[in-house]
């Protein structure tokens, strides 16, 4: 009997330890953060935007000088979400919607980019993610609920300028993923493009990898538990969407940037979805660049891919 209590103890401590660190690593992924990072988050010194911190300052600067407008809506299960909006100067030739990535902000991955897109003439609407700054939400999903936030964003462009007007949808890391997953749903039919860095394929398979490179963590049992977790709280799968699936539905034509120096969300990511995608597709990959820093890294050589795909997709119908 001895050694079956001993058993039955160390089982319980295995059970105990397996939950606790479940709950921590939802915690720290999943649930939304009491204090959110700041717009001046480049100025940490463990940030992706540390290197681009004289010109995060300049372009967070003209961000707030061209904010016209905070747009509201209400997401598909009651959230408010709010999103900049940044007109361009004269007549606009289409709209870009660009999301942010996990645990960013709005003002933060499209600071760099803004100012291109309304020299190529678009305006800009930059929603802040469900669980992010300034929108409603307790738990981030990964893209799972996030793609409808961007479907709904796209309808209410294509409703407020006109489904004749080129729309076209971009997307940094966790906006990426969000931007390709909505490429499955109904969009507007203006939507002409999509802009896609360093996405992941699925939640399962980032959850994954960050698991195992920050802290040696395997799939099993503990994505298992983690996915239970979600599916009862924050309801959602972390095999609720696959960017792969979407990318073979949809004919979008998509241009892909992704760094060789990304230890986040891996090259292969990107790579796996430029092999499955279905519509006309340009990969760029910029060495030595980390996670979002292709555009900092290689900005002319992003712009002019940018510019071309902007101008080859972005006629009027």
């Amino acid at each position: 009997m001895t050694a079956v209590w001993i058993v039955l103890a160390a089982l319980m401590v295995v059970i105990l330890v397996l939950a606790g660190v479940t709950w921590a690593f939802f915690r720290f992924s999943i649930q939304r953060y009491k204090v959110e990072r700041s717009d001046e988050q480049y100025e940490e010194p463990d940030s992706i935007w540390l290197p681009f911190r004289e010109r995060m300052k300049e372009a967070q600067d003209y961000i707030r000088a061209h904010t016209a407008e905070r747009v509201k809506l209400t997401s598909f299960d009651g959230l408010e979400l709010t999103a900049l909006y940044l007109p361009v100067e004269g007549e606009a030739k289409g709209t870009v919607l660009a999301f942010h990535g996990y645990r960013s902000l709005a003002t933060i991955d499209f600071a760099l980019e803004v100012e291109f897109f309304h020299r190529m003439g678009y305006r800009v609407l930059l929603p802040y993610q469900r669980s992010h700054g300034e929108s409603q939400g307790k738990y981030v999903t990964y893209g799972v609920k996030e793609r409808y936030d961007c479907r709904d964003w796209a309808w209410y462009l294509a409703k407020r300028f006109g489904e004749k007007e080129p729309l076209f949808l971009a997307g940094i890391s966790m906006g990426c993923a969000t931007v390709v997953m909505s490429m499955g749903l109904d969009l507007p039919k203006n939507v002409r493009g999509v802009m896609a860095d360093c996405g992941f394929t699925t939640p399962w398979e980032i959850m994954a990898h960050v698991a195992k490179r920050d802290f040696h963590l395997p799939p099993f049992p503990f994505l298992y538990l983690l996915d239970l977790l979600a599916r009862l709280r924050a309801g959602f799968s972390l095999k609720g969407a696959d960017t792969r699936k979407a990318l073979e539905k949809s004919r979008l034509p998509v241009l892909f940037i992704h760094g060789d120096g990304d230890d986040f969300v891996p090259l292969w990511m990107t790579q796996e979805n430029y092999r499955v995608c279905r519509g006309e597709k340009e990969l760029i990959v910029v060495p030595g660049a980390g996670h979002a820093q292709s555009f900092g890294m290689a900005t002319q050589r992003c712009e002019e891919a940018m510019e071309k795909f902007l101008k080859k997709y972005g006629g009027r119908a």
